[in-house]
């Protein structure tokens, strides 16, 4: 019995001699002060300390805006309502080649209103758009 105690107790000492011995390789706490509690974090990688600077961040403001739009006058309301769908369809390409940076929320030609001059019928209307600006930092 006692030469199985004695054993087994070798086997365990040299079990945490390896493990202590794992634990402090490459780990150096020369000149720790140790006369109170202390915190030692072990990271992988270089000692110094890298300055990080971050990016600052982007401010946004949210505005809106109205514009008038018309198609060309015509003697044929159905003419003068195509040109105003043209002129929509024009304002919302040029509108959205401004859009790089996905700025637009909403855009809107609204609603056409035809109105007749003489002979001629010219169709209008009120765009509206939603976007997001870049405010000055």
């Amino acid at each position: 019995m006692k030469k199985l105690f004695s054993l087994v107790l070798f086997a365990v000492s040299i079990s945490l001699v390896s493990i202590s011995a794992h634990a402090q390789v490459g780990v150096k706490v020369d000149n720790v002060d140790t006369s109170q509690d202390t915190t030692i974090t072990i990271k992988k990688g270089s000692t110094e300390t890298p300055a990080v600077t971050k990016p600052p961040k982007k401010k946004w403001a949210i505005t809106e805006g109205e514009e008038e739009i018309s198609g060309d006058k015509d003697v044929v309301l159905k003419k003068a309502e195509k040109n105003w769908k043209t002129a929509c369809a024009e304002w919302k390409k040029e509108f959205k080649e401004m859009n790089k940076e996905n700025k637009i929320m909403n855009m809107s030609c609204g609603k056409m209103v035809c109105t007749k001059e003489g002979v001629e019928s010219t169709c209008t209307s009120m765009t509206k758009h939603k976007m997001r600006v870049l405010e000055e930092e």
